[in-house]
């Protein structure tokens, strides 16, 4: 007799696996100093799409600069490049906010409500990993403490 494998794979979801993409998911909505730019962009074109499109070739042109300079073993250039490159990257983020600003019809409240999803998300991930912040920057504030007294 034969036995038949499935040949979907099942994904066991259990804490981890919900903390891990609460917390991509809010890595992802988190607008942190992006928002600015994105509004002063638009001050400037006075176009959402135009400034996404900017923010497209900015980031298409620093991923390209940093594959050059890693290509090149310029590990610190490469690492700031793709970093510049990982920030002003808007995609998908850019729908978002746009499906977000058409029903609110104003940008700042947009971003009051990314900042409270990212927020939400946060905490969903402290959750599922049994993570109490007091404790963690407790723990951190001590850890840096002594680490700067070894230095002296």
């Amino acid at each position: 007799m034969e036995l038949k494998q499935n040949i979907w794979t099942v994904m066991v979801i259990n804490r981890k696996t919900l903390g891990t993409t609460c917390l991509m998911i809010a890595t992802f909505l988190n607008p942190l100093g992006f928002d600015i730019l994105v509004y002063r962009l638009m001050l400037l074109t006075k176009d959402y799409w135009t400034t996404m499109c900017v923010l497209y070739v900015f980031a298409f042109l620093s991923f390209i600069l940093s594959f050059v300079f890693f290509k090149l073993k310029k590990q610190k250039w490469g690492n700031i490049l793709l970093t510049i490159a990982l920030f002003l990257n808007p995609f998908g983020y850019d729908m978002v906010v746009y499906g977000i600003n058409s029903l609110t019809k104003d940008y700042w409240l947009t971003m009051s409500i990314m900042y409270a999803l990212a927020m939400l998300f946060f905490g969903l991930f402290m959750y599922f990993y049994n993570i109490n912040p007091i404790e963690a920057f407790k723990y951190h504030t001590v850890n840096i403490k002594q680490k700067l007294k070894i230095k002296k």
